[in-house]
């Protein structure tokens, strides 16, 4: 049996220990505060990352590891794995899958076959990804039904999220809007979509209770949904109101609860609330809304 290995980066927000339990590598994005530079996850964690924010409000920008991070593991992960899906941040967000390719070009053609792929999500969107694929490589899919399964993945994998200001994503050059959305933004709390790759406006919300409400609405509009992540940058408390808008459709002790990590949370700020969705694949295996019949029959 082919020995297959899942790697993405940082910006995809799975846990440190979940990703030790699955197998998954987690390529760390490269943090900027002030003057000093840490890798995401590893130098530096969630708390003194927010906690950075709100001591001194320096400038934290973010950048993509150079390509011979992604060379060093490749070789490394050729002496054990056949297979190697390297699934990273939308391309239109972050240069870090042009990284990972440019490692791949490198290589010889005799190292282990290697697929970099483009999730055009970001945060636990591409984290859903990741992991469904870990899952099911840990159960022994063959490499053709992995790639097979990655690209589905990609497909029902969803995330919306709020800002308290725009000024972070703006900065960091991740909104293609013309100047005048962003100035109508700036007096609003919109929620915003990825939408293959691009943030884009989804919801004109102009308080944050009704942000929260968005989000309860995107998760309403979905007709199946599978799994249902909560993420939260500096306010948890939030979530506890999403989850009692939530539960009448949706199990809460089913929904997770994340912090963006710092690669996200870079460009998002505090105060900052998203969900990402899974829909499912296969009807007979998701779960859905209360009320509803199953399609298994059950």
């Amino acid at each position: 049996m082919a020995k297959i290995k899942i790697v993405t980066d940082s910006a995809s927000d799975i846990p440190l220990s979940m990703a030790h339990e699955l197998g998954i590598e987690i390529v760390p994005i490269y943090i900027h505060i002030g003057d000093q530079s840490f890798r995401s996850g590893l130098d530096i964690t969630n708390e003194p990352f927010y906690q950075a924010f709100q001591d001194t409000k320096p400038k934290i920008t973010t950048s993509s590891p150079p390509p011979v991070v992604f060379e060093q593991l490749y070789r490394r992960l050729s002496n054990d794995y056949d297979y190697v899906f390297s699934i990273h941040t939308s391309a239109r967000l972050s240069a870090t899958l042009q990284a990972a390719q440019q490692a791949k070009s490198r290589l010889p053609a005799s190292a282990t076959r290697i697929e970099v792929l483009d999730s055009k999500l970001a945060s636990m969107a591409l984290g859903l990804v990741a992991i469904h694929a870990a899952r099911a490589v840990r159960d022994g899919i063959t490499p053709d039904k992995c790639a097979m399964l990655i690209n589905q993945l990609i497909q029902h994998c969803h995330m919306v999220f709020f800002v308290d200001t725009i000024e972070h994503l703006e900065q960091g050059g991740r909104l293609a809007m013309a100047q005048s959305v962003l100035g109508s933004m700036q007096r609003i709390k919109p929620l915003m979509l990825l939408d293959e790759g691009e943030i884009v406006p989804y919801e004109r919300t102009r308080t944050r209770a009704k942000a929260i409400e968005g989000l309860f609405t995107f998760i309403e509009d979905f007709p199946q949904v599978q799994e249902v992540i909560a993420l939260y940058a500096t306010t948890p408390e939030d979530v506890e109101k999403l989850m009692e808008k939530v539960d009448p459709i949706f199990p809460r002790d089913q929904i997770q609860t994340m912090q963006f990590g710092p690669s996200i949370g870079a460009h998002l700020g505090p105060g900052a609330m998203g969900v990402a969705i899974f829909e499912g694949i296969e009807p007979k295996r998701q779960i859905i809304h209360r009320g509803e019949e199953r399609k298994d029959g059950s």
